[in-house]
């Protein structure tokens, strides 16, 4: 239940308080951001994380992006021309491309890009899979040449879901897709600062004098990209009652992440406004190490499912009913794929049969389960904090390990055992465009040490996944989207935690924050006097 009276005075005594963390004045041509989390991880390859993505989205152009009407639309690609059997696209890029460098974009920096994201990212598998042959025609053109016609070639080149398909020098798209680049150079409208890059404090982005935005008005992610401030800062502020009173005293101009018992406060505050920037929704999700006890015995996993009460998850997340449901899909619900096959378990959560489970399993309840907590993080706490006590209540030892968001977002892809250094259990969420289908998010993976954290290693997954791709129609994509939904809960691949709505909060000076169904974009955006 919402508090205000109390919201108020905790903002009020927070406004209070001596902001000495803003130190010197700032130039009125900087956007001043508080994220959701911290920036550790540089490489759009290297992690999942939103963070991670909107850290792209800044500094990185993409060939094709989705609109607001989640339509792909061209972006670095000025023409596009398909053969006649459906087999090979043609892509032309646009005139005056430049890197961050001053060097010219060209073709073989894109299909160098493109192998290195089809190495790592879950629908760039499938595609590769597909694929025959990718090849340079020219410094602006070159082809993708299918083995049968693939329809989802757009939609995999616009897709928002991690990992994003960001273009990069060619020199740079080289390096092995699963070691960290070290060199930040992109083609977007901002440029990384590394030298004013403060982690855990402070990132900093400025603009590219040669970025030719597209003529087109922007629209979600796609059209024209116009840097509006010399410079967009992001400020590290965990927070929320310290990140309020710097919005309401105009210190920062916009707030990625306010908890919405704070909404009450912000919508009476006069001078700030919010809005609602991904209207399908987030989905909570909790995921399995597969490779350590106790979770590498699917009957493990499938105890978590009766353990699961999306009702007390959503409750502690987002504590206003009229922001969030329960749903019981893998999809999130209110799209085309949305499906409750084999999920019956998320419908009448049982913990006598969970732990009959775990017993089934031979799991010895003495022996600790590590969960990774991050203690700063406004929603994946609250979701921890819900699977520990579940847990606990049929017996189960939990060892419960708090530490930083941006710990966790580094230690999850430890294949470690869990007591040395590893992990058996976190929670994370996903916006709802990127898991509306099995193929755009890697949250879907079952490509085993090729997939996503947590390697989750099972064949039938991962044809249904490709099958979804190719599947002629609406009516035969659902169809496989429940084939997924049957086989990953006997599997026990992640547990859907139920969904929920997200808003932002920014300056009554800005105009112009566009709805982009996923995370926040700071192109477009102005600000008056």
């Amino acid at each position: 239940m919402f508090n205000p009276m109390k919201a108020t005075r905790q903002a009020l005594f927070a406004s209070a308080v001596l902001l000495t963390c803003f130190g010197t004045a700032w130039a009125e041509s900087t956007l001043k951001i508080v994220p959701s989390a911290d920036l550790q991880v540089l490489d759009p390859m290297g992690s999942t994380a939103d963070i991670v993505k909107m850290h792209g989205f800044m500094i990185y152009d993409t060939l094709y992006a989705l609109d607001e009407h989640f339509k792909p639309q061209p972006e670095m690609v000025q023409d596009m021309q398909l053969s006649a059997d459906k087999t090979t696209y043609r892509f032309t890029l646009r005139d005056g491309l430049k890197w961050h460098d001053g060097q010219p974009v060209k073709a073989e920096d894109c299909v160098a890009s493109l192998k290195r994201w089809q190495a790592r990212d879950a629908a760039g598998q499938l595609m590769a899979r597909e694929l025959k042959e990718m090849r340079v025609i020219d410094d602006k053109t070159f082809e993708l040449e299918f083995k049968e016609p693939y329809g989802i070639v757009l939609e995999s080149l616009s897709k928002v879901a991690s990992n994003v398909p960001f273009m990069m020098p060619k020199r740079i798209a080289e390096t092995d897709p699963y070691k960290e680049i070290t060199d930040y150079t992109g083609s977007g409208p901002y440029k990384f600062a590394k030298d004013k890059w403060i982690p855990g404090s402070k990132v900093v982005y400025e603009k590219f004098a040669n970025y030719i935005p597209r003529k087109e008005p922007a629209s979600g992610l796609a059209g024209g990209k116009v840097a509006q401030f010399d410079a967009v800062e992001w400020d590290i502020i965990k927070d929320q009652q310290t990140a309020l009173s710097a919005l309401m005293s105009g210190e920062i101009d916009f707030w990625q992440n306010p908890s919405l018992d704070l909404l009450p406060v912000i919508e009476s505050a006069g001078n700030l406004q919010t809005k609602v920037i991904n209207q399908t929704g987030t989905q909570g999700t909790l995921f399995f190490n597969h490779t350590q006890p106790p979770f590498d015995n699917p009957k493990a996993r499938q105890a978590m499912f009766y353990l699961t009460n999306q009702q007390a998850y959503l409750q502690a997340v987002n504590g206003n009913p009229d922001y969030f449901k329960t749903c019981a899909s893998f999809f999130i619900c209110g799209s085309p794929m949305e499906t409750e096959a084999g999920l019956d378990a998320l419908k009448a959560p049982d913990p006598v049969k969970a732990k009959a489970l775990f017993q089934e399993a031979g799991w010895d309840f003495s022996r600790p389960i590590v969960i990774l907590d991050p203690t700063d993080e406004s929603i994946v706490h609250p979701e921890t904090v819900v699977t520990v006590q579940a847990m606990r209540d049929i017996g189960l030892t939990v060892d419960v390990q708090a530490m930083d968001w941006a710990t966790v977002l580094k230690r999850r892809n430890s294949k470690e055992p869990a007591g040395k250094g590893g992990w058996n259990l976190l929670h994370s969420y996903v916006g709802g465009q990127v898991v509306a289908n099995p193929v755009w998010s890697i949250t879907f993976s079952a490509a085993c040490e090729k997939g996503i954290f947590g390697w989750p290693c099972d064949k039938t997954l991962e044809d249904l996944r490709l099958k979804w791709a190719l599947a002629d129609g609406l009516d035969a994509q659902k169809a496989v989207a429940a084939e997924y939904s049957k086989r990953a809960f006997e599997t026990g691949h992640h547990i859907p935690l139920g969904q929920w709505n997200t808003f932002v909060a920014f300056s009554n000076k800005l105009s112009g924050v566009l709805t982009t169904q996923d995370v926040p974009v700071f192109w477009n955006i102005k600000k008056s006097d």
